[in-house]
């Protein structure tokens, strides 16, 4: 997919870092020293598997954490140049679902199932625009014709157990854009979909966007749906982002192991592989950590050092970035041969 033209930043995350206490006593530290800027317009795909910390980074940025037993220990999340964390809850909630939105991956504990779908339309509407109850009611059915349901007269009246995933998902998604936000945080949107309904709500999400000139932070574990969206790839691991790079850059050229280990598991038309590989071991609990590189117990190209010191964040070029020790300051293989999985 194409760049933005627009490179204004509209959100910028600076060396977040969350912590979660357990009650046992031992802290879990679930994200660490993450950064990353999302420009106006731009889609960005978070990806990584289950307990990689996408989900919470995402709750943070809407400041919808738990605290406790969450704590940002660390950084800032700045909206067009403004810190979010040093607003109060009452200036928050004014942003949240004005300035930016969020669909979340399963509409049904989303949506309140004891009222209608035009009254949690509605609510939402008026809580940011000084509009009446009739005309926010009349913005409620074109939305819902924008996300492509016919009967929106016949939907608004009932309620969400009425309604199928996909319809469930739609109205989600019109709910998100009813304010026009200028960021839209879409966390697992279509897992809990079949394929069709899949690609539906996908193209859906992008017409949305282009319609009411959104940023997208797509939050995901698929990278088919990362190729389909995304003009910018941000792999986490463990709690920190092990790799950065425009989405066709990533594809082409993967520099990090686990980005590698994470495309292998990608089917591929071309291929006649019977069964997909899958990266061996899981990623670690956020309260053990291992020492070093956290992915050098799964990593087939771990050195020694790897397993006792934690590499940094290396440019191998402008807009593409890796955490690995396999890499010099300059962005250059730190020894020859040792790596051969870069584009495998």
């Amino acid at each position: 997919m194409e760049q933005p033209k627009e490179k204004e930043v509209l959100l910028e995350v600076d060396q977040l870092s969350i912590q979660f206490q357990l009650k046992n006593g031992k802290e879990a530290k679930v994200v660490e020293d993450v950064n990353f800027t999302i420009h106006k317009g731009e889609t960005v795909a978070l990806v990584g598997e289950s307990g990689s910390g996408k989900s919470i980074t995402s709750l943070a940025i809407m400041r919808l954490l738990p605290i406790p037993p969450g704590e940002i220990t660390a950084g800032s999340i700045a909206l067009n140049g403004k810190n979010l964390l040093a607003y109060k809850q009452k200036e928050m909630s004014r942003i949240r679902g004005n300035e930016i939105s969020m669909i979340f991956q399963e509409p049904m504990t989303s949506l309140d199932p004891v009222f209608t779908i035009g009254n949690q339309m509605i609510e939402g509407i008026r809580r940011h625009q000084k509009v009446s109850r009739k005309e926010a009611w009349k913005k409620a059915l074109l939305l819902l014709q924008e996300v492509g349901i016919a009967n929106a007269e016949k939907v608004i009246a009932e309620y969400p157990h009425q309604l199928s995933g996909g319809m469930r998902q739609r109205v989600m998604i019109a709910i998100a854009m009813s304010n026009n936000p200028q960021l839209l945080i879409a966390d697992e949107p279509t897992t809990a979909l079949d394929v069709t309904v899949q690609a539906q709500i996908l193209k859906l999400m992008l017409k949305m966007k282009k319609d009411h000139q959104s940023a997208i932070l797509f939050i995901t574990h698929d990278m088919s749906v990362v190729a389909e969206t995304a003009d910018r790839v941000m792999v986490m691991y463990a709690g920190q982002i092990v790799e950065e790079a425009p989405v066709r850059e990533l594809f082409l050229n993967p520099q990090h192991p686990y980005t590698t280990a994470l495309l292998k598991t990608m089917p591929s038309l071309d291929s006649d592989v019977k069964r997909l590989p899958s990266i061996p071991g899981t990623v670690p609990p956020a309260y053990a950590l291992p020492d070093g590189c956290r992915f050098a117990p799964r990593c087939p190209h771990a050195m020694a050092h790897c397993h006792v010191e934690q590499p940094a964040i290396h440019y191998i070029q402008e807009a593409h970035k890796v955490r690995c020790h396999l890499f010099t300051e300059k962005g250059e293989l730190a020894h020859d041969g040792e790596r051969s999985f870069a584009g495998n």
